[in-house]
């Protein structure tokens, strides 16, 4: 993280990792998440059953709690988000937790409070000595249960963002999904914290609520306090404390012509993305989670040009088995028809890891052992989510690829895995698809290279910009230090996303852009004169990229793509 004092009214400048786009300016709420405070008190043996019947009535309105929430949530945003609360469940009826507290209350002769904390931090620091992802993971659950029931124990309420009244910017060191829950998304304008990563918790909420986010700032909740002003950019990753009158001025003129610019853009929702020349660029989205299909239809893209599916996999004690992916795929493509769901193959690894799925720590985990690497090299696993594929794919619009390809040999091996998964379905007498479209990421520099040798043996290319551009240029897209050097128009990138075209359309094959650079408004025209057929944004981006592209003329696009190649 670094820390820029930029003028001398003491404004802060913090560089974090924006997980959600969007800015917000408001009143900051810090939320503390420490339980209620403890004072410890001696107990006599005739008070221990009524210190354990305090507990007792403690953890039933906690479960309770805790039901209500993971109710609200999964009526409001899925059975997905909902079942993060199955490990808080797990945690208040664990008979083992239970036992040793009451055990300790007969041994210490201490009140609940000062038991319960006790035990509670020997299983959190227990858990986060362990090796296992998954079990260091539930550290973070049973600090959040015990938060819960202390709190219980003191009749105190729960510091939680639906009892905001007014409108803020909520700070914390990280948001267990007790405080996210049932976030009323008018008054919480941004979510700002010292930990997180892009797939964690808070982040996958603040997407899915289209709430601006910025998480991985290290201390900010202990840098601000309730009351201060800040300023979130989340899609730059920026938080500003105590922003100059002059900063404040320049973002809220900016939010303030955003608002005007959506409430014309919703008028396009059912216009065609046709340049004025009647060139047509389909948009389609990019989504993580089956939650945020309704926004497809809300801001009117074109079905799904990628479905990031490890997100399924991600904070889970249980792989999804093969009925539970074709269940949710089906579901996908059910309520996108008649526009067709691109549905990519797992990409683990990097930065996104599951608790589920055992891979060993690497040096440099973005040339490591991911994707369509890890999946290749275990092919019964590969084959449970090829399988799910297809059989969603009997009768509906679905198509799928696979990521980080680097060669050929690579494509050639997955579809040979996918023609064997094919014929087993078939003996089996299960439904599946006779053809079923494959296509492949190009984000790595040999793909794009070897894009010729690659065409004939796919239905269609998708090239990963964000990923193209980081190892062309050799860039940690999220290293400050080299941020400068991260050029999405770099002659390098241009010249690759063109051969990637040229050698698709040669073949007679579409090639869509699903990375930033799609999202960008500036970088649209040049796109569409590189003659890239489609684009695959997040659902909230589809208004404004629609909008350019219906005041552009095709003709100019190819001249300034010309233009820059030569440059």
């Amino acid at each position: 993280m670094s820390e820029v004092i930029t003028d001398l009214s003491g404004e802060l400048v913090l560089q974090g990792i924006g997980v959600s786009p969007g800015v917000a300016i408001g009143e900051v709420v810090v939320f503390a998440q420490e339980g209620a405070t403890i004072s410890e008190r001696v107990i006599s043996e005739r008070d221990v059953p009524l210190e354990i019947a305090r507990f007792e009535e403690a953890l039933i309105k906690t479960r309770h709690q805790i039901s209500e929430l993971q109710h609200k949530v999964s009526s409001e945003l899925g059975e997905k988000h909902a079942s993060i609360f199955d490990a808080h469940l797990l945690v208040v009826d664990d008979r083992y937790f239970v036992e040793e507290v009451i055990r300790g209350l007969r041994d210490k002769q201490r009140n609940v409070e000062v038991v319960l904390n006790d035990v509670a931090g020997r299983y959190i620091e227990m858990l986060n000595r362990v090796e296992d992802d998954y079990l260091r993971e539930r550290a973070a659950d049973v600090r959040d249960v015990t938060r819960r029931i202390s709190k219980n124990l003191a009749g105190e309420r729960m510091d939680r963002m639906d009892q905001l009244e007014r409108p803020c910017i909520a700070v914390a060191h990280d948001f267990s999904p007790s405080d996210t829950a049932g976030m009323n998304r008018d008054i919480v304008q941004a979510l700002v914290a010292d930990s997180g990563s892009a797939t964690s918790h808070t982040a996958i909420m603040a997407r899915a609520l289209e709430v601006p986010a910025v998480v991985g700032l290290h201390n900010i909740s202990k840098q601000v306090s309730s009351g201060e002003t800040l300023l979130v950019d989340g899609g730059k990753g920026l938080v500003i404390i105590r922003p100059t009158s002059e900063r404040l001025f320049a973002y809220a003129q900016r939010a303030e012509d955003h608002k005007s610019i959506l409430c014309e853009l919703e008028t396009l929702k059912d216009k065609p993305s046709e340049t004025k020349d009647g060139y047509y660029v389909p948009i389609a989205a990019n989504i993580e989670l089956p939650a945020e299909i309704p926004a497809i239809e809300k801001y009117g893209a074109k079905g799904i040009g990628l479905f990031r599916t490890e997100f399924l996999f991600l904070n889970e004690n249980d792989l999804p088995d093969e009925d539970e992916q074709t269940r949710v795929y089906s579901e996908a493509a059910d309520r996108c028809a008649p526009d067709n769901v691109v549905i990519r193959t797992l990409d683990l690894g990097g930065d996104k890891f599951s608790s589920s799925i055992k891979i060993t720590p690497e040096m440099n985990p973005f040339l490591g052992w991911r994707a369509i690497r890890f999946c290749l090299a275990n092919p019964a696993f590969f084959k449970i989510q090829l399988r799910a594929i297809l059989r969603a794919a009997a009768g509906r619009n679905i198509s799928m690829m696979y990521p980080m390809v680097c060669c050929l040999s690579e494509v050639l091996q997955a579809n040979e895995i996918l023609e064997e998964c094919r014929q087993e379905l078939k003996k089996e007498g299960l439904p599946c698809a006779k053809k079923l479209p494959v296509g492949v990421m190009i984000e790595i520099p040999s793909a794009a290279l070897t894009a010729d040798l690659i065409a004939p043996h796919v239905d269609f290319f998708s090239i990963g910009t964000n990923d193209l551009i980081q190892y062309t240029l050799a860039v940690d897209r999220v290293n400050e230090n080299v941020a400068h050097l991260y050029m999405p128009t770099h002659i390098s990138i241009l010249k690759l996303i063109r051969q990637t075209v040229l050698a698709g359309h040669a073949h007679r094959i579409p090639v869509a852009v699903c990375g930033q650079m799609a999202a960008t408004p500036e970088l649209v025209p040049l796109l569409i004169g590189l003659g890239v057929d489609e684009l695959s944004i997040s659902p909230p981006s589809v208004p404004m990229i629609k909008d350019v592209i219906r005041n552009l003329h095709y003709s100019e696009c190819r001249t300034l793509a010309k233009d820059a190649l030569r440059t």
